[in-house]
């Protein structure tokens, strides 16, 4: 699975990859048998593929695999394929309109790419029936069709995980029961599940922070938290399955590593930025501290050029945010680090435009910014920048107060 404008970045990445392994094993070889009885020699499993460092993998994918030994295809179907070459891809893409597909990849090239990252593959084989195979087997022959091969994708509740996991528990012919675990315990948002995946990439963290609202800080229940492939995996490993004469059976009857984790690959990427977000945050507070005590004590007057560059940057930030505000993305379109990333900011600091309430416009969107700490999780550094720009607000404010005063006298 896959995300950020650093989420977003990586389900561009990956899936392309994905459709680079695709194989000579078209859609319409998935088709359901005549003869049920063949069914006995399929077997259905779940795969889930572990990270690695490269950013657009760092939350791992889920597909499944399908052995057919009767007719000789051992095959993986995937649902994180995408045609980047559509019209307007990247806007729709920034608008959560993208157009994700299913496709079917000879196993042993699905496995290519894992084995080159030294990244493990666990499958664990679905304990099905015959009736039950036959239902998937449907299922999955008709989301082959050309008119259902494409769905509208989103990362929260229609991804390549959530659509394995429907496509497998809508064959079971009974109610699946789960037994906690670690990553279902307790009171879990969105954005600390993700946390858990991105953890070792700051930068890849901030950037899913950033475009992630407060509505990602609310509780997830069991199902949504699903959407990790992680989360599914161990959920998949300790579930039953209550069946209709009342007794009840394991959901998975076998698992196993089908390829061990190797020698991990270490990306250029995770070192491309030396230091941390948090210590460019200092640093940037540290030059605006800087500017101030020059402009106040050196040269005793205002530098409003570099100043308002200094602002203009908070206001293009945040156009992004506020392309946020009407994307179909989940858990995006409210987001308070539009409060100091505001493209507001690009008219109240226009050169030739007065405004004379214009710093208290400001100091007022940095209050509400710092009140919206305890409903939102802001991304690394956030509060430093915000504290960067109260600098500039209050020498902004002295500044208009002494030219008040003097104008009196």
């Amino acid at each position: 699975m896959k995300r950020n404008i650093c989420l977003f970045k990586s389900f561009f990445a990956y899936s392309f990859m994905l459709l680079v392994c695709i194989g000579n094993i078209s859609a319409h070889e998935v088709s359901v048998p005549r003869d049920t009885s063949v069914l006995d020699s399929v077997d259905i499993s779940l795969l889930t593929c572990q990270p690695h460092d490269e950013v657009y993998s760092l939350y791992g994918h889920t597909s499944i695999r399908v052995q057919d030994y009767a007719r000789g295809r051992d095959y993986a179907v995937n649902f994180g394929v995408f045609d980047s070459t559509a019209d307007y891809f990247a806007l729709r893409f920034l608008f959560g309109l993208t157009d994700y597909m299913m496709a079917v990849c000879d196993f042993e090239r699905f496995l290519e790419e894992y084995r080159y990252y030294g990244s493990g593959v666990y499958q664990q084989h679905i304990n099905m029936s015959r009736e039950e195979k036959a239902v998937f087997m449907e299922a999955l022959y008709e989301q082959a069709r050309p008119e259902n091969v494409v769905y509208r994708y989103n990362f929260v509740y229609n991804n390549c995980t959530t659509r394995a996991r429907d496509i497998i528990l809508g064959a079971i012919d009974g109610e699946v029961q789960y037994v906690p675990t670690s990553l279902q315990c307790g009171e879990k948002s969105i954005r600390q599940l993700i946390h858990t995946k991105n953890e070792n990439n700051r930068w890849a963290r901030v950037g899913n922070d950033l475009v992630l609202g407060f509505q990602a800080d609310a509780n997830a229940n069991h199902s949504e938290r699903q959407f990790l492939p992680e989360v599914l995996m161990h959920d998949f490993d300790s579930a039953l399955v209550m069946l209709p004469d009342g007794t009840s059976k394991p959901l998975v009857d076998e698992a196993h590593w089908v390829l061990l984790p190797g020698t991990p690959y270490h990306s250029d990427d995770v070192r491309a930025i030396p230091i941390s977000p948090r210590t460019m945050a200092i640093l940037f507070f540290c030059a605006v501290l800087t500017l101030c005590l020059v402009e106040m004590f050196l040269l005793r007057r205002t530098l409003l050029w570099l100043e308002y560059c200094i602002v203009l940057l908070y206001g293009l930030a945040g156009i992004v945010l506020l392309l946020m505000v009407f994307s179909k993305h989940p858990t995006v379109n409210l987001n308070l680090q539009i409060l100091i990333l505001n493209p507001v900011f690009l008219i109240l600091m226009f050169p030739r435009l007065h405004y004379r309430w214009k710093w208290h416009i400001v100091m007022f969107c940095i209050f509400l910014f710092y009140v919206g700490n305890v409903v939102q999780t802001y991304a690394e550094g956030m509060n430093i920048m915000a504290s960067s720009l109260l600098l500039l607000a209050l020498k902004g404010l002295l500044y208009n107060h002494s030219k008040h005063l003097i104008h009196k006298k």
